[in-house]
Formats: structure tokens, sequence, C-alpha cells
């Protein structure tokens, strides 16, 4: 039987296919496994970028993740329809804390980040210092955005990337001082939370530190539309709102409907409920925290502890920002479980020379 190729492109690789050339209508399916009189054909050639590979692939398998994510998602999909004061009340908080606490501190400062990333002026200004000093000044995800700026503009590589966001990921001392602090009953609490959220980030850079390359010299004069890329800028910029907001909502709807369906209750404990609590949406968690009949150095920890693990919540904006840079979204979660953990250690040793 003669045989001929057929070629066709999964996500830029080349697929030549094996199908013969009398079959009776003339069409080939389009996948891996053909069928002619009952046949399977088995087809193990690839080309990517023009070299022959020899790969499995099964287009039709569907992996565990994959239902396990639909079953999830149905679930929480049906939740939502069954207990939609729980699912208005979630979205109308997190639309609140959105408004009144990100949009003001973060839109301006993603418009003008997106801004000079595209103007070239990332080449001149030092990846290592910039990207802590932006979120340092506007807070989460700030750290992760300015990263992936720089890995999208090939200015440094991945492991430098994961290097500089290990300590650069970091919420601003504003937020700490007045909005952690109003949480936890104490101004004074609060700044030994920003001293251990700080330091910790120090801490945390030296698992990931590697020497930063010697940047190349290159022509920042270059003439560009620069109405153009301040539009674009814009669209970026409330781009990056948007996901920041869903996940907000989708961390408020869950933790109510944890509520409704009795789980805080059923834990027994209001401390550990309010920390199971931060670990999905930090801000939530940190005001149930100081709710908590602790004590004060107790809260002062779980609070270093939480703010400086971020949430899944900040962890998701922050993957998600970052998404395509080759930053993963376990990239994110190693840095923020170590950047926490050193926190409430530093955070524990403040306390035990200090009386608040």
């Amino acid at each position: 039987m003669q045989l001929k190729w057929n070629y066709f492109e999964i996500d830029k690789v080349t697929i030549p296919l094996i199908a013969p050339r009398n079959s009776e209508n003339g069409i080939h399916d389009r996948c891996c496994f053909l069928k002619h009189h009952g046949i399977p054909y088995y087809n193990p050639f690839f080309r990517i970028n023009g070299t022959p590979a020899q790969y499995n692939l099964n287009m039709s398998r569907v992996t565990l993740k994959e239902k396990l994510i639909f079953v999830l998602t149905a679930i929480f999909a049906a939740s939502m329809v069954f207990f939609t004061e729980n699912t208005e009340n979630g979205t109308k908080v997190a639309i609140i804390i959105w408004l009144n606490s990100i949009v003001p501190v973060l839109l301006p400062f993603f418009i003008f980040s997106d801004f000079i990333k595209r103007t070239g002026m990332l080449q001149i200004l030092p990846p290592q210092t910039y990207s802590f000093a932006a979120a340092f000044l506007s807070g989460y995800p700030t750290g992760a955005k300015v990263v992936a700026d720089y890995l999208h503009a090939k200015e440094i590589t991945k492991q430098e990337g994961k290097y500089i966001l290990s300590y650069s990921l970091v919420t601003g001392p504003a937020f700490i001082i007045f909005t952690i602090g109003e949480f936890i009953g104490s101004r004074e609490g609060a700044v030994i939370v920003a001293i251990a959220h700080y330091s910790a980030a120090f801490l945390n850079s030296l698992a990931y530190r590697v020497p930063l390359q010697k940047r190349r010299k290159t022509d920042t004069s270059v003439t560009a539309n620069y109405l153009s890329g301040f539009t674009n800028a814009i669209f970026e910029g409330f781009r990056a709102m948007t996901i920041i907001l869903a996940y907000l909502m989708f961390f408020n709807i869950l933790i109510n409907m944890a509520g409704e369906a009795g789980l805080w209750r059923g834990i027994g404990n209001e401390t550990l409920s309010a920390v199971l609590t931060g670990l999905m949406e930090m801000t939530v968690g940190i005001n149930a925290i100081g709710m908590c009949y602790i004590s004060m150095k107790f809260k002062i920890i779980l609070a270093a502890f939480i703010v400086s693990f971020g949430g899944l919540s900040v962890i998701g904006q922050s993957a998600s920002i970052a998404s395509g840079s080759g930053i993963t979204f376990s990239d994110v979660v190693k840095i923020k479980i170590s950047h926490g953990l050193w926190a409430g250690i530093v955070a524990t040793l403040i306390m035990n020379f200090v009386v608040i």
C-alpha cells in the first residue's frame, strides 16, 4: 500500500501523518490515531522547528488534573446558584476593597510601569532595585508585574527573575502599618509585622541568589509612538486590575460559602479558622485574626506570616500577571511559603525582646 505524508500544526508543532493514498473518500482525520478500514494508524513522528522528533500524543486523553478542575468548577458554579446571597455579599466586599484600596494605589503605577516598558526605559533601570522599590511603594502584586516586564523584555534570565521576585514580591509599609495595624489593634505591633516582612524578604532571597549577568548596553534613544504606547499601557493596566478583582471576588465568595457550609464552625477553633481564611485571602484573614481572643504577641506573629505568605489570592494574582514570562505558579507558591515562614520566625524572635 502506498503511503503519503499529510502535515498539519498543533501549537506550532508540525506533525506528519501517515495515511493511505488510496483511501476511499480521500479525507484523512487530523489526529494521531487514524482508522482506515478499522485499522488504527499510529504516528510517532513530529517535527519541532524543522527537526524530526519522536513523541507520543494521545489527543483524546483527559488527565486527572483536568477532571478535578472540571468537577471543582462545576461544584463552585452550582454553589453560586444555590447560595446567591453569599455570592452577592462576597462580590460586593471584593469590589469595595478593589475600588477603595487597590485601584487608587496600583492602577496608576501599573500604567506607568507598562508605559516605560513600551518606551524601552526598562533598559536604564536596574531590575534588582527598581522591582523592590516599585513593590515597596505600591504593594502586591507589583513585584510580579515588574519582574515579568523585565523577563518579557529579555533584560534578565528566568533564574535572575526568580531571585529578584523572592525579595520583591512584598506589600507596602502603609498597608501594613495602617490597615494591618487597625485590624490587630496596635500600630506598634504593625511596625513589628513590617520589620519581619521586609527582613524575611531579604532572608528569603538568600536561597534564590544568583549572580546577575552584566546587562548589555542598548540604544535607548529610539523614537516611538508614545501616544499609542500610553494608550496600550492604559489597556494593560486595566487588564491587570481586572485579574486582581476576579481573584478577590473568587476567594471572598469561597470564604462565604465555606462559612455557609459550616466549615468554620466545624473546625471549632476561631484562631485556626482565621488562619485558614488568611491562607485564602490575606486581608479578610488578618481582619479575622484581629477579632480573635488571643494575645497581641500571637496576633503579630500570625499577621507577619499571613501578610508575607500573601494568601492564595495574591499568589494567583501574581502568577497570572507574570504568566508567559517563565515564572510559574509553583515558583510563586514556593517563594511565598518560604517568605511567610521566615516572617513568622523573625516576628517570634522580635517578640521575645519586645513587650506590647
